[in-house]
């Protein structure tokens, strides 16, 4: 099988690419002269990867074209971080406009099935577990971008008759996860007995270990039969930041200390954030393999085996 994978630099991107390698498959993935390869430079070589961007559709085509893939995974992503989170119109450019360049090449290649990857972020902020059917209200420029992704990939698999299937990820962590980031960066502090700074440590995740996130991506890509639904990737329980923190305290027997109220609450950081997991384990039969402390412990090891691949 063949399958072409964007943003397979990126972090879930790199574990699916991985995984899939090892089931046998021919992977393609898009990449930009200037993409930084940390992530697969063990792997580069059993990649077949296409100069292009995201923000140049005849480069998608002209990938696609060549790659000629039976499944496309839409992992490239712009905004998450928040360094870019301000920036509307390059988010809504590789969203939205680098979406519809995807799907019409798909269309024009023959492309059997598209999983394409949207966020939790597009629910805005509820007071319960978020369900893939109720309304949406994005509360960035982010999240905006996401959800129209989202909604322009269930009309076209209506219109089109090409199975276009849409995973919202939840708070993902573990190997290879930008060292910027919340639990990559709480676990080098911890194990260099640093304080840590923190938002307001009552603000909720649903952290997700990449492994239980990839098993999701390769479930569904036998599902097309699902084709315009949108299936939440979360483990279903909501942890607080500060329960984060002191798990990984526990594991590394740290010293470190919470430094609370370190950074300002931004528009996202609620009291509430968790998926309702139900329809995903009903359409596809599978929960979490790891608790968050498995999750976390896994990480930690592979940081302290790779603390040199990446500052």
């Amino acid at each position: 099988m063949k399958i072409f994978i964007t943003g397979i630099t990126g972090f879930v991107g790199t574990g699916l690419a991985r995984v899939l390698l090892r089931d046998g498959a021919e992977v393609h993935g898009l990449v930009r002269p200037s993409s930084d390869l940390w992530r697969i430079a063990d792997i580069k070589d059993e990649l077949h990867l296409h100069t292009g961007d995201l923000l140049d559709a005849e480069s998608i085509r002209a990938a696609i074209k060549e790659a000629q893939p039976d499944t496309i995974f839409h992992l490239g992503v712009y905004g998450s971080h928040p360094a870019y989170e301000k920036d509307r119109k390059m988010i809504m450019r590789t969203t939205l406009d680098s979406t519809v360049a995807l799907l019409d090449a798909a269309k024009e290649f023959g492309v059997s099935m598209v999983i394409n990857t949207g966020s939790s972020s597009e629910y805005g902020t509820k007071n319960h577990p978020m369900r893939e059917d109720e309304l949406i209200e994005p509360n960035s420029y982010y999240a905006v971008g996401k959800a129209a992704q989202t909604l322009y990939c269930q009309h076209f698999a209506r219109e089109e008759e090409i199975p276009v299937i849409t995973l919202r990820p939840f708070s993902a962590y573990g190997p290879y996860e930008d060292p910027t980031r919340f639990i990559p960066t709480l676990i080098s502090k911890a194990l260099a007995n640093e304080d840590v700074p923190l938002v307001d440590p009552e603000t909720a995740r649903d952290f997700i270990y990449i492994d239980d996130i990839i098993d999701v991506y390769r479930a569904i890509m036998k599902k097309p039969e699902l084709s315009g639904g949108i299936f939440n990737i979360g483990s279903g329980i909501q942890r607080t930041i500060k329960e984060a923190f002191d798990k990984v305290v526990a594991l590394t027997g740290s010293t470190s200390k919470p430094i609370v109220g370190a950074y300002a609450n931004r528009n996202f950081d609620t009291h509430t954030w968790v998926a309702d997991t139900s329809k995903t384990r009903l359409a596809l039969g599978i929960t979490p393999r790891y608790s968050l402390e498995d999750g976390l412990r896994a990480t930690i090891e592979w940081t302290k085996e790779n603390h040199d691949n990446k500052n």
